[in-house]
């Protein structure tokens, strides 16, 4: 039996599924757009972080993804990014599955998440949310 002849069986197909395959994570910001569903695909999958190394999505909350960074030292491990950390590099590779990958690489379809064709670029891209906001008690004021 040759090689092509054993990858041309369906258990070896079945691995070939299995088997994560590494994309860039703008691919995947395109692929999401503003559909919440998609989001939730990357829930469990790696991801490497440009500075903190590998990962794992834990939750996705709104605009924001949570990723626990075990090689994170001196710092929170669960991390909190904005979905448009993987549109401004944050994020060197995600680990997908084959399925996933043929979904973001199929030719993009209108859905109803997405905006029309007439809206303005500004509006296609997810901005940034605003940053969390303390709030001040008496208590936590330094007091000189």
């Amino acid at each position: 039996m040759t090689q092509s002849d054993a990858c041309s069986n369906h258990e070896c197909n079945r691995l070939d599924s299995d088997t994560p395959i590494k994309i860039d994570p703008l691919s995947f910001f395109r692929y999401a757009s503003f559909s919440k569903d998609r989001w939730q695909e990357l829930i469990g999958l790696t991801i490497n972080h440009c500075t903190f190394g590998l990962g794992t999505i834990k939750k996705i909350d709104g605009e924001y993804i949570y990723i626990d960074l075990p090689q994170r030292q001196g710092k929170k491990q669960l991390t909190e990014f904005g979905l448009d950390s993987f549109r401004r590099g944050f994020f060197n590779n995600l680990e997908v599955n084959n399925a996933l990958q043929q979904k973001i690489l199929a030719p993009v379809e209108a859905s109803p998440e997405m905006p029309s064709q007439s809206a303005t670029v500004e509006a296609e891209t997810p901005q940034e949310p605003a940053k969390k906001k303390r709030k001040y008690t008496k208590t936590t004021k330094k007091q000189g």
